[in-house]
């Protein structure tokens, strides 16, 4: 499946947390285009994982299945937190991912990407990717 960042017109909310501050958010959102690409292969490599988004052909009562997503997900929140241990930035982005409905589409699968860099200049590392039903 491919996927399809959409603007909804809802700007995401952006939370600080321990003690960055507004110098160090503005460094590391220079990199956004960065963190936005690392964020789309992480949600694709996830979608695309049978052992993480089930087909059809599997238990019905599984969550999530690939063939509800429409392709479209956009953007809900970012979290950056300045970490002492180790030392550097944890930035969390969470999507939500749609499903198909009579009606259109709505909220199906969110995913919650976090990455970490030990510097605003640093590569960025993936810490891990969280889902949940929304």
């Amino acid at each position: 499946m491919n996927l399809k960042l959409i603007e909804n017109g809802i700007k995401p909310r952006i939370a600080f947390y321990d003690g960055i501050c507004l110098d160090q958010y503005q460094d590391l959102a220079k990199r956004w285009n960065e963190m936005l690409s690392i964020v789309h292969k992480e949600v694709l490599t996830y979608i695309n994982d049978d052992s993480l988004c089930f087909d059809d052909r599997e238990d019905s009562n599984s969550f999530p299945l690939r063939s509800k997503l429409t392709g479209n997900y956009n953007i809900e929140s970012v979290s950056f937190i300045k970490r002492v241990n180790p030392m550097g930035f944890q930035i969390m982005i969470k999507t939500r991912l749609t499903e198909h409905l009579p009606t259109g589409e709505d909220d199906y699968l969110g995913l919650e990407v976090t990455l970490f860099t030990k510097s605003i200049n640093e590569t960025f590392k993936v810490w891990g990717i969280d889902s949940s039903s929304i």
